[in-house]
């Protein structure tokens, strides 16, 4: 693995984004996802404000009555950030679970635009059982997720190397979860089963994280994030495509 091949796996990116604006009817594919994940990200921060009121009082309450006067607001301001902080970090789970049924048909109809080979038109049944699986898989990820932000919490506490070992470990797995987000819609498109997906991603494992990294790095990006698994997703086609991973037309 070369420093090149994970420039140019962020290279895809970008090359997913000239093909969305060269083809405007894939936006829609990517569009819907993002509002149902900006009603979602809404709901979120008036839960959090919600939330952090009464662990506030709570907090407060314990304190003697000298410190809980001046003490509420820095308080407050910790208890959102803490709950903040969880929702930011549950978002990228969640924001693969609602996109999943939708780059899925992005990437089919990503694979048409750019080889002319048609698929045949996915019906509202077929749209609704693939988002209850994704939702399923999505569940699974939300529970590693936590488990694993509670692991790298504890490693953070250990002074200096602790830190920087958590922080690396998680830009880690965030790049990998992401691109892989991303490939497995792109190799679906691509008739490639599920032990011929893996054989591609080990092989291109460097193109793959730095796509990875490069979408999960616009997950954190305000107004980016809402559309940022799509271009990922719309990259990831195109280069699955030009890396023969498919037959063309």
């Amino acid at each position: 693995m070369t420093p090149g091949a994970y420039a140019v796996g962020a290279g895809d990116v970008a090359a997913g984004l000239r093909f969305l604006r060269a083809h405007p009817g894939l936006w829609r594919w990517v569009i819907a996802p993002a509002l149902v994940t900006l009603a979602l990200m809404t709901l979120a921060v008036v839960g959090v404000l919600a939330a952090a009121g009464p662990v506030v009082d709570w907090i407060a309450g314990g304190m003697p009555s000298a410190l809980a006067r001046w003490s509420h607001g820095v308080v407050w301001v910790v208890a959102v950030l803490a709950l903040g902080f969880a929702a930011v970090l549950l978002f990228v789970p969640v924001v693969g679970v609602i996109a999943d049924p939708f780059n899925e048909r992005l990437a089919v109809a990503v694979y048409a635009a750019r080889t002319g080979v048609a698929r045949p038109p996915i019906g509202l049944a077929a749209f609704v059982r693939d988002a209850l699986g994704g939702l399923a898989r999505g569940l699974g990820r939300v529970v590693v997720a936590i488990v694993g932000a509670a692991l790298l919490f504890a490693l953070s506490l250990v002074p200096v190397i602790g830190a920087i070992a958590a922080a690396v470990i998680a830009a880690w797995l965030t790049a990998r979860g992401t691109a892989r987000d991303c490939y497995e819609a792109a190799l679906s498109a691509c008739d490639l089963d599920g032990a011929a997906a893996q054989r591609f991603l080990a092989t291109h494992r460097a193109r793959t994280l730095g796509l990875g990294a490069t979408v999960a790095a616009l997950l954190v990006v305000p107004g980016v994030n809402l559309i940022a698994l799509g271009v990922g997703t719309t990259g990831a086609t195109l280069a699955a495509i030009d890396l023969a991973a498919a037959p063309r037309a």
